[in-house]
């Protein structure tokens, strides 16, 4: 029985705390490999919301060139009496005199769009997450610059008692007040922190679109905002604990 005993190989407490990590460590790895999967998983999201932005904005921009010319009245001239009729009537360019909408509008959020797109196919990350967020803000504010802008400046005689200023307040207000407020809680959301991230942003953008509804020609600007709004907050929200994110120098921190 001793010479079996001695046979045996001697074990060191190394070895046997290498077989005892040997054994543990799957298990260790499996969270890193499923946190892994889940943040691929939504920053596919994170794509397609903007993708789903894009094509919104797409549909809706059909209504545009109605708001800016029999709305808000852009390159047009109130005339009465004569050949404008006794009650007096709008008249507006052609088609052609609207082009420069079309580019600035359209142009601006097919820009961001793509550059949003780019973005959020990178891995999760806090600057990810506050572009896309920025590149919201910015549709929000276009749109709103250039509506005001047509209705003032670039509009001829008016009827007694109308301002460019109060019928665009009057006109797209309600809209732009609920997108500005839309994207208030969606900023919010996304600055609070990544539990809350997905709340804000949803709340955020289920406003803009009820804001759009009110004036559809909005929605080449506003929904393609909501869809990068939608974005930041899922990278946000897909960003684990301080310990789990990428070190300087790692790669993945690149900025895109």
């Amino acid at each position: 029985m001793t010479a079996l005993i001695d046979a045996l190989p001697a074990r060191s407490g190394s070895d046997v705390a290498g077989n005892v990590g040997a054994m543990v460590q799957p298990s260790m790895d499996a969270e890193p490999l499923e946190m892994g999967e889940a943040r691929r998983e939504r920053r596919d999201y994170a794509e397609l919301a903007v993708v789903l932005g894009g094509l919104a904005a797409i549909v809706s921009s059909g209504g545009t060139l109605s708001l800016f010319r029999d709305t808000l009245h852009y390159n047009c001239s109130w005339g009465a009496r004569g050949e404008w009729g006794e009650g007096g009537t709008w008249l507006c360019s052609d088609g052609i005199g609207y082009i420069v909408v079309a580019v600035g509008l359209g142009g601006m959020s097919a820009l961001l769009l793509l550059v949003g797109l780019f973005v959020s196919t990178g891995r999760p990350s806090l600057l990810r997450a506050v572009t896309l967020v920025v590149f919201a803000s910015v549709l929000l504010a276009w749109i709103g610059w250039w509506s005001s802008f047509s209705a003032t400046a670039y509009t001829g005689p008016r009827p007694p008692g109308e301002t460019g200023l109060g019928l665009w307040v009057e006109t797209l207000g309600p809209s732009l007040g609920l997108c500005g407020l839309g994207l208030l809680i969606g900023v919010a959301g996304v600055a609070v922190g990544r539990r809350w991230a997905l709340v804000g942003v949803s709340i955020g953008a289920f406003l803009m679109i009820f804001g759009t509804a009110l004036d559809f020609g909005m929605g080449v600007s506003t929904l393609a905002a909501a869809g990068l709004l939608v974005a930041g907050g899922i990278q946000r929200s897909a960003l684990g604990p301080a310990r789990d994110r990428p070190r300087l120098g790692q790669g993945s921190d690149a900025p895109f």
